[in-house]
């Protein structure tokens, strides 16, 4: 399962830009020095969701969103609905590191290896 990948890779010079903003809204750069990954990063605390749970979060399935998947590199553009499906069918064995953003930045949510998933609110505390 882990092979899927949604169907638009951003360009890389657009990919830069994108995931330098989102990573000046969400990551402490020393953290990501240290643990090398974005969601292992974050400038605060995430709450932690079950899968069950990724169905509850109020984000409109038809939205559009990003996917960066940190062990490849690569940034996608893709749906909500899309990135849900993905994760419900992940199998315990998939290295799956990933983050899930909107282009407003307004939250993230962090697929992870740990077969944990991350959400962050731009505005939570």
């Amino acid at each position: 399962m882990g092979e899927f990948k949604f169907e638009k890779k951003v360009p890389q010079t657009d990919a830069n830009c994108i995931l330098k903003d989102f990573a000046e809204h969400y990551v402490d750069k020393e953290k990501l020095r240290k643990y090398g990954l974005m969601w292992n990063s974050f400038v605060r605390r995430p709450k932690c969701i079950s899968m069950e749970e990724i169905r509850d979060i109020p984000i409109p399935p038809e939205d559009r969103v990003f996917f960066y998947d940190e062990r490849d590199k690569t940034l996608y553009a893709t749906k909500m609905e899309e990135v849900v499906t993905y994760i419900l069918k992940l199998e315990p064995w998939d290295q799956v590191d990933a983050c899930v953003f909107n282009r407003e930045m307004k939250w993230v949510l962090a697929v992870t290896h740990e077969d944990a998933l991350l959400f962050l609110e731009e505005n939570a505390k």
